[in-house]
């Protein structure tokens, strides 16, 4: 598995708990595209093809508008909503950052 693959595989591993522990119903459809990816980086495609299938469902994750950039946790105290949003918010760039075109 190249690096990035394996990067990629943990930030989802990270990222998937975080979002359904805070899921208000609003990004179930991106838990499972985040799942897909998984699944992509598993399967036994060349790796052209995983990049080219992970692309694809990258612009279900991160479209121009909603999806996981728009994504943020509400709590009355602010402490506890920039817990829940900085590691959510630092593995949706990371993630970003991966996948990417």
């Amino acid at each position: 598995m190249m690096e990035k693959e394996q990067e990629i595989k943990e930030v989802t591993q990270q990222l998937i708990p975080l979002l359904k522990n805070n899921n208000n119903g609003s990004i179930n459809y991106q838990i499972e595209k985040l799942k897909q990816i998984e699944d992509i980086v598993k399967s036994n495609v060349d790796e052209g093809e995983k990049e080219k299938q992970i692309n694809g469902v990258a612009t279900d994750i991160f479209p121009p508008r909603g999806g996981l950039t728009d994504y943020h946790v509400w709590k009355n105290d602010p402490a506890e909503r920039v817990a829940i949003n900085k590691p959510i918010g630092e593995l949706n760039d990371k993630l970003w950052s991966l996948i990417r075109k």
